[in-house]
């Protein structure tokens, strides 16, 4: 895109009191100091001894602030421009003046970074050296220009730490689960047209998901990526000052790493930034992405000038429910292991669909989308370099923000995924395999040793 033609780094802060560790707003991090009292005074270091220190700007300017809610959750955004000549350059040391004598080293991964991510792929082969289709930027590798475009980008999802909400010493067991719900999450998606999961994790839970066998074909397919992610857990009892920290308390820590990850890439690749009891749906059946994109959902608006392009087009979130499974046993579905439970299931309900995806059990939905901007989700163009994220909504710096037709594209919520929280009485009846085709891989203990753990289920 034309802005991406500078020469320039960007980075996001945050900021935190030693002396308060657990401050906090909705279970979420939150800002020590007000952004319109103190922004950090950031400064680089180039490797030339005879260039001069580079100042930091704001993004965007912190006035722009004043438009948008809860700025305290929201990190900090800030740029460094680089003179001509310093194309190249990927060492420096960063300083904050209030204490100029402590200089952090560090340096920017550039191409060689790919190579690794390649070899991930392909479940840790080393790349000969005279591998060519080695070195491929990670743009390319989650978007490859010459399958996806700017008319037809690549849609990927971000999901945070999958954290135990009260935390667990049964990490077998309960990452075990989690390796199921990413591959409902993922068997679904695919099929919608969903390039992959980029699913933020710790140390403990990569070496856990590596090691489940009902990944391995999304790990070698490129389909599920492991973002290094090593925040620690942060519960604490609770002090009376509000919701205490939760399991993703640094959800917009995470999104912000994601976009401006990303933020170099072309505008051939989009992100959701999503969470695992979020499925993405049409109500036309056998729509898969990108033909939604350009049709349905504006690529470009009216306002606040024309021909402005959209850069975050807001999903419309609908509770999913089910008359089938009793909320409190539906966490059960989406989480269990072995077939013959699913089998079960469909002995207690006389419903021969729940040995399939457990979306198969659920035939009711909310009359009308769940209210209020804090209820939606958002496709983010990264490329738009979107700023001041927080889970629902961010600022683009290039660009603006668009509300998609809940007839056009929808994110199904399943209310009762991780506990029971709700059964209204009010409701639609909405079968989603009824709109969507897809087959699925399933773990079943009872063919473990003569199918080697996987069974597959259409």
């Amino acid at each position: 895109m034309p802005h991406q033609k500078k020469t320039y780094l960007r980075a996001f802060v945050w900021v935190e009191y030693t002396g308060d560790l657990n401050l906090r707003a909705y279970g979420h991090l939150r800002l020590p100091v007000d952004q319109y009292a103190w922004q950090p005074r950031l400064v680089l270091e180039p490797p030339d001894p005879a260039a001069a220190p580079i100042n930091a700007t704001a993004e965007p300017p912190v006035e722009a602030l004043r438009f948008m809610g809860g700025h305290f959750l929201r990190p900090y955004a800030l740029r460094f421009e680089l003179p001509p000549g310093m194309e190249g350059a990927s060492c420096f040391k960063m300083l904050e003046l209030s204490y100029p004598g402590h200089k952090a080293p560090f340096c920017v991964p550039l191409e060689g970074v790919a190579a690794t991510l390649d070899a991930a792929a392909r479940g840790g082969e080393s790349a000969d050296d005279g591998d060519d289709a080695a070195i491929t930027t990670v743009c390319d590798q989650l978007a490859p220009p010459a399958q996806y475009t700017d008319k037809k980008p690549a849609l990927w999802a971000a999901i945070g730490p999958p954290r135990h909400a009260k935390s667990t010493r049964e990490w077998n067991r309960y990452y075990s689960q989690i390796a199921v719900r990413t591959v409902h999450y993922l068997a679904y998606h695919v099929a919608m047209g969903m390039s992959g999961l980029l699913l933020y994790t710790d140390a403990v839970q990569r070496h856990h998901l590596r090691k489940q066998l009902v990944l391995q074909p999304y790990l070698r397919a490129g389909q599920l990526r492991l973002v290094d992610w090593d925040l620690p857990e942060r519960n604490h009892v609770d002090d009376g000052r509000g919701r205490p920290l939760g399991y993703n308390y640094d959800q917009a820590l995470f999104a912000t790493h994601a976009l401006l990850g990303l933020s170099a890439c072309g505008s051939n690749i989009a992100l959701l930034v999503s969470d695992y009891d979020e499925y993405l749906f049409s109500f036309k059946a056998g729509t898969r992405w990108p033909a939604p994109y350009g049709g349905c959902m504006p690529t470009t608006v009216s306002q606040p000038a024309p021909n402005t392009p959209v850069a975050i087009h807001t999903l419309q979130r609908v509770e999913l429910l089910s008359s089938r499974v009793p909320p409190a046993l539906e966490p059960r579905v989406w989480a269990v292991v072995p077939v013959s439970v699913r089998r079960a299931f469909a002995a207690d309900t006389g419903d021969p669909t729940a040995g399939l995806h457990p979306l198969a059990v659920y035939n009711r939905r909310g009359p009308k989308p769940m209210t209020h901007n804090r209820h939606n989700k958002p496709i983010v163009f990264p490329s738009a370099e979107v700023v001041s994220f927080f889970v629902h909504e961010g600022a683009p710096l290039h660009g603006t923000s668009a509300l998609i037709d809940k007839e056009c594209l929808i994110l199904l919520h399943v209310s009762n995924y991780w506990i029971a929280r709700s059964d209204t009485g009010i409701y639609r009846r909405l079968n989603v395999t009824n709109f969507v085709e897809f087959k699925h891989w399933m773990f079943d203990n009872a063919a473990r040793g003569a199918a080697g753990g996987i069974t597959y289920l259409t």
